[in-house]
């Protein structure tokens, strides 16, 4: 028992020392990359597809992996349909000692990228191992997690991250709740400002948006420095563009847009409440045309599903009972709602 503890220490002596006899029995491997892409993202997954391979325990890398893509590039195997010659590039293989090539390719396909790739061995010229992802390819994350992927799938190992979600048409619909506020026109010293809240739908067409909204509310007027009461009924008729959208994360979780658009806002009941001999206005004269501008943000549930929030600045024109010369009114929307694709 006592010669135990000196067995194991020269077993693992015996074990480091044979590790790197092993590692210089790997076969060598080089990749390289094609597809319409910058110089430096093909560098940048070259290396990160090398150093997969290199970790899954199956190939050494090589010592002039430089001078070999170089070589690869004066040599022109690539035909003019983009692929590469095969049989050309084993050639270049056996020249620098490589018994093996992993070709990867980068192809845009659907707002997103296919890598494939292909491991071929020198000496029989013969593809062992295929592979391919996809990916959005925007960080370096999404390079590094797709590389990753390409070598595990062309061994036969399992890819636990969930396919690209590609969101549906930009045909929708939704409703939700709002907020909206006229900071106050007018004309002299009348000022006539207004907040109020309610429910909206939407229509969502490509870089486009519909909708509708009622909202009740009020405000003080400031009426000859007498406070006058003015509650009131609106329903609003609004037509934006929503052009570009910017979508964020590799599902497309999350899409933000700009909003541009006019919003009539029709006034379909009101009441003045005063202590002066003022005279009401009818409904319509506190109808006006809005002008807004701002942006919005929807957050992608699934491909069918999602919530959206938006905010605004506008200006109006003169309603009726302001008459001419009247001080533009402006305010602030924020609407909050969910909704459907199709």
């Amino acid at each position: 028992m006592n010669n135990l503890p000196r067995l194991i220490s020269a077993l693992l002596v015996c074990a480091l020392c044979a590790a790197p006899a092993i590692a210089q029995d790997l076969p060598r491997i080089a990749v390289y990359v094609t597809g319409n892409v910058s110089e430096d993202e093909k560098t940048a997954l070259g290396t990160r597809m090398l150093a997969a391979l290199v970790n899954s325990g199956r190939y050494m890398g090589i010592e002039r992996s430089a001078a070999f893509l170089a070589k690869v590039n004066e040599e022109h195997v690539t035909q003019r349909s983009g692929a590469i010659d095969d049989s050309q590039i084993s050639e270049l293989g056996k020249q620098f000692g490589v018994k093996y090539v992993c070709i990867a390719a980068i192809t845009p396909a659907y707002g997103a990228f296919q890598v494939s790739a292909r491991i071929i061995d020198f000496e029989t010229a013969q593809v062992v191992f295929i592979g391919e992802s996809n990916s959005p390819l925007k960080t370096i994350d999404d390079l590094a997690q797709v590389s990753d992927e390409v070598v595990m799938i062309m061994f036969g190992e399992a890819v636990a991250r969930p396919r690209i979600t590609k969101q549906k048409t930009g045909i929708g619909i939704g409703v939700g709740g709002l907020f909206s506020s006229d900071f106050g026109g007018g004309t002299g010293n009348i000022a006539m400002p207004y907040s109020g809240g309610g429910a909206y739908f939407y229509f969502d067409a490509k870089y486009g948006q519909l909708t509708i909204a009622y909202s009740t509310g009020g405000g003080k007027w400031d009426w000859a420095n007498a406070e006058t009461d003015m509650p009131r009924t609106l329903l609003s008729i609004g037509a934006f563009a929503k052009y570009p959208e910017i979508a964020i994360g590799n599902a497309n979780t999350i899409v933000i847009y700009p909003l541009l658009g006019i919003d009539y806002e029709i006034c379909i009941g009101s009441e003045l409440i005063t202590a002066g001999g003022i005279t009401p206005p009818k409904d319509g004269e506190l109808s006006a045309l809005w002008g807004k501008i701002g942006g919005g943000i929807d957050y992608n549930i699934n491909a069918d599903v999602h919530i959206r929030a938006e905010i605004m600045y506008g200006a109006r024109t003169a309603n009726a009972y302001e008459g001419d010369g009247a001080r533009l009114g402006h305010g602030v929307t924020v609407r909050a709602g969910a909704g459907v694709r199709f």
